[in-house]
């Protein structure tokens, strides 16, 4: 019953769909153009799995609290995924206030904290220098869906199975927009949408060919084919686009007739 009390949080078994799409929601809110200060990519491994889930929980933990006390970490995202060989690794983004090289310094804390169990060789810490720095981290994360090899059940280490701990999170202050739902509709029922998701294989199959990436460039092409008509009237598409884009994308769609209606917690502009 909805009685406004939240249940009991149930036990995190790995990387499920509402998971991943959790972690995705989040990264996808982010406003890129306000993140300010200077950001770190990193991948973070150990060289022998943790005995338990709540070893490795509180080795991430005292990490991640030793940026923030030790480097002045303003704000940490991290997604725990897993090796073939059965051992989880840390990914995520730092961002810090002080604007000087400390890639070293985070793989310091990390092997520090982890002892003989982590080598500096088998780290990376890339900077995040700028927002299409930012947009790439993104988009590693929504390629990655629970049947990745990094996500998948069967590489969870035996002794952790039904009991992992939580996959992802993130801490500090994050400059996040609320969702924004738009209705679209034409003449003919939902036509609109049909519009938008034209509209959206035409920029990213542009956008990759300007990038020269050729295995963007036929993901974008097939994004729209599917021999089930009733499951392709329905199909969504799953894409990061730039608000400006967003907004010239329905401003087109208005013009050529078609019904674009904002349901939102926050007006934009354009409404």
């Amino acid at each position: 019953m909805n009685n406004g009390k939240a249940g009991k949080r149930g036990v995190v078994q790995g990387w499920s769909p509402a998971v991943a799409r959790r972690n995705l929601q989040f990264l996808w809110s982010v406003r890129a153009d306000k993140l300010d200060g200077h950001g770190y990519a990193f991948t973070l491994t150990v060289r022998n799995c943790p005995e338990t889930p709540e070893e490795w929980a509180r080795l991430v933990r005292r990490w991640m609290e030793s940026m923030e006390r030790t480097l002045g970490a303003v704000r940490i995202h991290w997604v725990i995924e897993w090796q073939r060989r059965g051992v989880p690794h840390l990914h995520g983004a730092l961002y810090f206030d002080v604007d000087r090289s400390m890639a070293e310094e985070i793989v310091n804390g990390w092997c520090y904290l982890v002892g003989h169990g982590a080598r500096s060789q088998g780290q990376s810490v890339t900077p995040i220098t700028d927002l299409v720095g930012w947009l790439r981290y993104v988009a590693k994360h929504a390629a990655r869906g629970v049947s990745h090899y990094q996500r998948n059940p069967e590489a969870i280490p035996e002794g952790w199975k039904g009991r992992t701990g939580r996959m992802w999170g993130h801490r500090g202050e994050w400059p996040c927009d609320l969702p924004q739902k738009v209705s679209l509709a034409g003449r003919e029922g939902d036509r609109g949408y049909y519009a938008w998701r034209r509209l959206l294989r035409s920029w990213r199959i542009a956008d990759a060919r300007a990038a020269a990436d050729w295995s963007r460039l036929r993901q974008a092409r097939r994004m729209l084919h599917c021999t089930d008509r009733h499951v392709s009237e329905v199909r969504g598409v799953s894409e990061w686009v730039p608000r400006h884009l967003s907004e010239m994308m329905l401003l087109n769609l208005s013009d050529r007739g078609y019904a674009v209606q904002f349901q939102a917690p926050a007006a934009l502009e354009l409404v």
